[in-house]
């Protein structure tokens, strides 16, 4: 059984997330621990809930979770993670993605979760679910991602099944950041575009 398990709750099947992905392919010593498990905005929040726990029952370490949490699944997943903790309160549930990088302060689901990376999270997840096994808790609750070299991250293509491959839309990045600062959009306080 797995130990870690990364999820999100994307708008519709045909998506296939990314990060998730990212993260998947950069954890290093629990690769094999890990599971990645996605959803729909449409599940119903207790069916999601099972499914976790049915991939993390009989994990012998520390149960982590981790949520993608994007503008349209942040209302959903909160649901999800109030539901997650009041069946298993033991269960660390991480946060991460763009809904909670730039405003952490009375979200709901930040007071929920136990613990929260903003900003880049394709190293500073595996870090922390490590210490989080290691029994050695961080202090702050808000984690700052830390913004590897592109050379040092794992690429996520081999992440995608076959399944992916035949029914899903496959997003490929070619830059990370934003060039564009418009106004709406938290994406535009990162002021960093990298090719």
């Amino acid at each position: 059984m797995s130990a870690v398990s990364i999820s999100t709750l994307n708008a519709k099947y045909i998506h296939a997330s990314l990060g998730l992905r990212y993260l998947l392919a950069n954890m290093g010593d629990l690769r094999t621990q890990t599971v990645l498990r996605e959803f729909t905005i449409a599940r119903q929040p207790q069916d999601v809930v099972d499914e976790l726990l049915s991939s993390l029952n009989g994990a012998p370490k520390r149960q982590i979770v981790g949520f993608g949490i994007y503008i349209w699944n942040v209302a959903q997943t909160t649901t999800v993670v109030r539901l997650l903790k009041t069946a298993r309160p033991e269960i660390t549930v991480v946060l991460g993605g763009p809904e909670v990088s730039h405003e952490t302060e009375g979200q709901e689901i930040v007071e929920l979760a136990d613990y929260v990376i903003t900003g880049w999270g394709d190293l500073s997840f595996a870090k922390l679910c490590r210490s989080l096994q290691s029994a050695c808790l961080p202090t702050k609750k808000v984690i700052a991602g830390e913004q590897p070299a592109l050379d040092q991250i794992t690429l996520p293509y081999g992440e995608y099944t076959d399944d992916d491959l035949a029914h899903r839309l496959l997003y490929v990045e070619s830059s990370r950041g934003c060039p564009f600062k418009c106004e709406f959009c938290l994406s535009a306080l990162d002021k960093t575009a990298r090719a």
